[in-house]
């Protein structure tokens, strides 16, 4: 019985305290309503003026502009171009002219107020790197820290085929973008690289090319297309030693869409660091450059902020006014 009363006790003093949070809630919201009704006026000039002074504000600034480049980095080149974009980007805060002298850019008027690198994640391109029974993913996850995004850890930069290339700047010259890319394609030993892959990758669609040639003739051979006797020794050898003839199938279907493939990236292979889509700057705009809004906003706030530690001075003065006298 004495447990019951206890228990009533307690939830009669927690409906106390919750009625004195509603009502101390009511006060605030009335005392917010009297100070909008008694200073309606001022709130408004402030309001509208610090509208249209923000916007006169924003105006007046330079806006930042943006463009966005899609590259492919070949060659195995892409720790290069991490370590060459973070170069550029540090040379240029740190006003380093002649560096960037030497690439063309503008020393007088910066070309870039700031340059960012970031893969464009492709998790099955990641795993088809990977072969079935390979550790070696786990063994990166495993070094990498849990506050980061695994996927976005440098070890796996070099594993991500595209990558974006984010440029800042106050201008908005087609020209910079080229800059960038005559800048990154300046290596002479990437360059070296560049035309023996492309030599070889060149001969092995010849040779791929060759390949698919000799199953063609295999095959017109067993079909009987062949029936002058030319070659026919030869064929007759190839055709016994390939009793299994959709391995020969799937041998062709396999080269052909190599060749496709090598096809492809032999366009790309211009360059070390091939531009994949034409960007254009457009203006950048963060929650700081939204001036008309924030203006207003912090010029009601600091008249209210005003009142408030006001009020805390006077509350102040009269305790210790009363701690005094007693």
């Amino acid at each position: 019985m004495a447990q019951n009363n206890q228990e009533e006790v307690d939830l009669f003093v927690v409906l106390k305290r919750l009625n004195k949070v509603y009502q101390g809630f009511l006060a605030s919201v009335y005392k917010g309503i009297r100070f909008v009704i008694k200073n309606w006026i001022v709130l408004t000039i402030l309001i509208v003026g610090g509208y249209f002074i923000g916007g006169w504000w924003q105006r007046s600034l330079t806006p930042t502009k943006e463009a966005v480049m899609i590259v492919q980095n070949n060659f195995d080149s892409s720790n290069y171009v991490y370590n060459a974009i973070d170069l550029l980007n540090i040379k240029y805060k740190q006003g380093h002219k002649s560096f960037v002298k030497q690439y063309g850019f503008d020393t007088e008027n910066p070309d870039i107020s700031d340059i960012v690198v970031e893969p464009i994640v492709n998790i099955v391109e990641l795993l088809e790197k990977q072969e079935t029974n390979d550790r070696n993913l786990e063994s990166y996850l495993s070094r990498v820290t849990f506050e980061e995004d695994p996927l976005l850890s440098e070890i796996y930069f070099p594993e991500y085929t595209f990558h974006k290339i984010t440029i800042s700047t106050e201008k908005s010259d087609p020209a910079i973008i080229e800059k960038v890319l005559n800048y990154l394609n300046n290596n002479e030993i990437y360059n070296k690289t560049k035309d023996v892959v492309v030599s070889e990758t060149q001969l092995r669609i010849q040779r791929n090319d060759v390949s698919i040639a000799n199953i063609d003739a295999i095959f017109d051979e067993y079909s009987g297309k062949n029936a002058d006797g030319s070659k026919a020794s030869e064929m007759n050898f190839l055709i016994q030693e390939n009793n299994n003839l959709h391995q020969l199938l799937d041998k062709k279907k396999e080269l052909i869409e190599e060749n496709e493939y090598l096809k492809k990236e032999l366009i790309k292979y211009d360059n070390v660091v091939s531009l994949l889509n034409n960007p254009n700057f457009y203006n950048s705009s963060d929650f700081f450059s939204k001036k008309r809004t924030l203006l207003p906003i912090a010029l009601v706030l600091l008249y209210i902020g005003f009142f408030v530690i006001r009020n805390i001075y006077l509350k102040g003065k009269k305790y210790s006014e009363e701690i005094s006298q007693a």
